[in-house]
């Protein structure tokens, strides 16, 4: 199923079942980072599901894998699709007045956006073409200050070092409740109303909750399930199953802030004050004791060999307007039958043996000169170094 992202929202989406007013368990897999989410739907007299898409998942372009199960004693798949939600080069909403001028406008943009797509060839540096989505940037430190990306960075969304969560510019409070107070073992377990993210070793702090004992900034020792998070809690004296008489909130508390270079060449960790960063590995000097103290450590933001990973707000946060009029000329074109490549680039045609010779434009190219000349302003020369 592909869906257009575009106003109103949220996005409501319908699903076929075998079975009315039945149970069943929708799954969508985001196939980027490959998380999964599992909720449970209600099909109507219809035999439908309906989906909302949240808001979180409607903000980039994304592919989805889609499975709904049945609820008896095995769960056996019924349904499963792809979910692809993708913001329109133009809204075909503003195109057509009738139901039946819109879908065909829809199918229309789809085929002009596969050939600027392919004309393209990854020219913009987010695979060739104009879309904003969630990229995965998975390398290794250089030792310096700078992590470079190839990529057009809008946003820093969540930071990896070494397999732990440094940062995560999507984390929100949300409310707690502590459930349970493991005294033997020296284990704080808390119980959140909704879905926390925590990793372990992340930091958290807690407020608002009485009795103010819990109260603080903790880190994350295990994470048991989805909705359950363990803390250290060497400075706390409580006892097993101790209630609690207000309800708190709980939040990560990261330590440094990311974000992209003004000219999108590379991230860099956001530092107070005066701060000249290190543009090339410095030199590895053995540490020792001087007059002053120890020498031969650099304070460096991505160390050489620590694993990062970066997930990204990437690509065009909207169509440019010129982008816009051409896919609307390459519409008008193929609908009106004028995007003939055989009318426009033979240039000799023998009836007698069938020696047709084509034009080198006939490999090259929209179609469309004037479609052309506009896409060659985002069509890049280099995208990542190679050897020769």
């Amino acid at each position: 199923m592909e869906v257009l992202r575009v106003p109103p929202y949220p996005i409501s989406t319908k699903w076929d079942v075998p079975d009315a007013n039945a149970p069943y368990i929708f799954e969508v897999e985001d196939l980027v980072d490959h998380s999964i989410e599992q909720t449970t739907l209600t099909s109507d007299a219809n035999k439908q599901v309906t989906y909302i898409i949240p808001r979180a998942k409607a903000q980039y372009d994304r592919d989805f894998a889609v499975k709904i199960y049945d609820t008896d004693l095995y769960g056996e798949i019924v349904t499963e699709s792809n979910l692809t939600i993708y913001r329109p080069y133009v809204d075909p909403n503003l195109l057509g007045t009738t139901a039946q001028e819109i879908y065909e406008y829809q199918e229309y943009e789809i085929i002009a956006r596969s050939i600027i797509d392919t004309y393209l060839q990854e020219g913009s540096g987010t695979g060739g073409a104009f879309y904003n989505h969630k990229l995965i940037i998975q390398r290794t430190g250089e030792g310096n200050d700078y992590f470079p990306v190839w990529h057009p960075v809008n946003r820093v969304l969540k930071v990896y070092e070494n397999n732990v969560l440094v940062y995560d510019a999507e984390n929100t409070p949300i409310g707690i409740a502590i459930q349970n107070v493991d005294v033997t073992s020296g284990v704080l377990t808390l119980t959140t109303t909704i879905s926390h993210g925590f990793q372990v070793g992340q930091a958290v702090i807690i407020s608002g909750v009485t009795p103010s004992k819990f109260n603080g900034t903790f880190y994350v020792t295990a994470v048991p399930t989805a909705t359950t998070f363990s803390l250290d809690n060497a400075d706390i004296s409580a006892t097993d199953n101790e209630a609690i008489t207000t309800r708190g909130g709980v939040e990560s508390v990261w330590e440094y802030t990311y974000k992209p270079t003004l000219d999108n060449s590379a991230i860099m960790r956001v530092q107070d004050g005066i701060y000249n960063r290190l543009e090339q590995t410095p030199l590895t000097i053995p540490p020792a004791v001087g007059d002053l103290g120890y020498y031969g450590f650099y304070p460096i933001s991505f160390p050489k060999g620590f694993d990062y990973i970066f997930i990204v707000d990437a690509g065009f946060k909207a169509v440019p307007p010129d982008v816009e009029i051409a896919i609307k000329m390459l519409i008008e074109d193929i609908k009106c039958g004028k995007n003939d490549y055989y009318n426009r680039f033979v240039t000799q045609y023998s009836t007698d043996q069938f020696d047709i010779k084509f034009a080198p434009q006939f490999l090259e190219g929209t179609g469309n000169m004037i479609v052309d000349k506009i896409l060659s302003n985002y069509k890049g020369t280099l995208i990542k170094p190679g050897l020769l």
